[in-house]
Order: structure tokens, then C-alpha cells, then sequence
């Protein structure tokens, strides 16, 4: 089983790069994706209300997608209504944050409110998008975060370097400042590259990677031939398939048949 945690709805520059719920889920379908988790791509850049709720909507008719909600430390009204409301929606599994998008700092003060007076309280996943281009959330910032709030689970995506600069940034973070309640997700070019989730992996250790493609940015199906193409265990790969989102996202283990068995 396979589940992907990091993917988008909504229109993007490009209509091949947008997708509404039926168009998520049949390209998981034909790659062999069991589930996924989706966000909206609007509400990143700040229409928080309309992206949200058209992602629940959405997410509301495909069996194989479960949803994050948006929330902006720009727009705290609509970000808390959301985050209250995710409570008692089964649909939704965690929060998403777009920094780079969003523009805002992931370490700044209204983000600090945000997390303080919601997020954490809500006792859900936070995937974030992190990036070497993005300096408003690079790496270490986003490991910071999650030092401040150790109850909160959170997934850096990208492999924590985006797809520019050191791709050994990640790795050098971790290091010097590794924290047991982040894990990152692979969707990213990068992953592609020889030794790239490797790389990683073995910094990390074998929990700390999910499954991720970004799609429909990247489409799905390349990043299932990958992780069969990596060179590791078939222990390790179960892992990176399922294993470490349900660990990540413990929400998700209601919605998908089987997830029982696999975690």
C-alpha cells in the first residue's frame, strides 16, 4: 500500500498542473496509490476560505483523498474557524502551512500565535512546504518550529531542500538540531536523483520519511517507480510507502482500509 501526503487541488500556473478531486484521483489510481492527502493550492497563496472550502467539497466525493486546511497567520480568523471546524470533519487529518507562498515567516510572531492559540491545540499534522530557496522557511527554521512545540507532529516536505541549492542542507539541519516529532516527504525532484532520499534516510533513520509527490505539480506514477528503483530493504521501503504517514499522520488510520495492517 502506498499513500502520498502531499498533494494539491485547485488551478495552478498551468491546467495540466490543477486538478479537482476526480482528476487527483485517477491519476493515483493509475499509478497505484492507495490514498492520499490534499490541500487546497488557492488557499496557500491566501484565499483561505474559498480553498478550503473547496477542498473539503472536493474531498468530500473521492473515497481515495483525505484533506489538510490551509491556515495563514495573516488571515487568523479564517485560519482558527477552519482548524476548529477540522474537530468534527473525519475528512480532515492535518494542517498545512505555505510559507514561501503565503509570505510569511514560519518563525515569525503571528506564526507563533497561530501554533500557540490553534494549531497545537488541535492536535493536528503539520506538513509545511520547506526549501533552500524559500528563506522564509528553510530547513533549520522549520526544525526550530518544531523544537517549540514538541507534542505537535510535523512533516517538511520536499526532503527539506526544495529543488535548488546544497542538496545536502537537510542532512547538515538534522544534525545539528534533529527532532523526534518532524519526518519529511519526497516530493520533490530531487528525489530522483541518485543517492538524493538515501542521502537522508540514513541521517534520519528509516521512520522519518513519507511518501510525497506533490502531484498533480509532478505527476504520481514516476515517484511510484522510484521508490521501487531505490536501493534499500523491502522493510525500509514498506516504510517510506505507508508505514510512516499513518506514524505521521495518525488521522489517516480510520480513513483507509487496511491502514491497520500496514502500520
Amino acid at each position: 500500500m502506498i499513500i502520498d501526503v502531499h498533494s494539491h487541488l485547485g488551478q495552478y500556473a498551468n491546467a495540466r498542473m490543477s486538478a479537482d478531486g476526480a482528476r487527483l484521483s485517477g491519476l493515483y489510481e493509475a499509478a497505484g496509490v492507495a490514498h492520499a492527502v490534499t490541500f487546497s493550492i488557492e488557499a496557500c497563496y491566501g484565499g483561505v476560505d474559498a480553498g478550503n472550502a473547496y477542498t473539503l467539497t472536493e474531498v468530500a466525493r473521492q473515497q481515495r483523498l483525505s484533506a489538510m486546511v490551509v491556515a495563514h497567520p495573516e488571515h487568523m480568523e479564517s485560519s482558527a474557524r477552519w482548524i476548529r471546524e477540522a474537530a468534527a470533519n473525519p475528512d480532515v487529518v492535518g494542517v498545512k502551512l505555505h510559507p514561501a507562498l503565503g509570505g510569511y515567516d514560519v518563525l515569525g510572531h503571528a506564526m507563533d500565535r497561530l501554533m500557540e492559540r490553534h494549531i497545537a491545540p488541535s492536535g493536528l499534522t503539520v506538513l509545511s512546504h520547506t526549501g533552500n530557496d524559500s528563506p522564509n522557511v528553510t530547513i533549520d527554521k522549520y526544525l526550530e518550529l518544531a523544537s517549540r512545540y514538541p507534542t505537535v507532529r510535523f512533516i517538511a516536505a520536499h526532503l527539506g531542500v526544495g529543488i535548488m541549492g546544497p542538496g545536502d542542507t537537510a542532512v547538515n539541519a538534522w544534525v545539528r538540531k534533529p527532532q523526534p516529532n518532524v519526518w519529511f516527504d519526497m516530493g520533490t525532484l530531487r528525489a530522483f536523483c541518485t543517492g538524493s532520499v538515501e542521502q537522508l534516510l540514513a541521517v534520519v533513520g528509516p521512520d522519518r520519511i513519507c511518501f510525497g509527490t506533490d502531484a498533480p505539480l509532478y505527476h504520481p506514477a514516476p515517484f511510484v517507480r522510484m521508490l521501487a528503483a531505490l536501493e534499500m530493504g523491502e522493510d525500509v521501503r514498506e516504510r517510506i510507502a505507508s508505514k510512516n504517514a499513518l506514524a505521521a499522520i495518525p488521522a489517516l488510520l480510520g480513513r483507509i482500509v487496511g491502514a491497520g495492517a500496514a502500520a
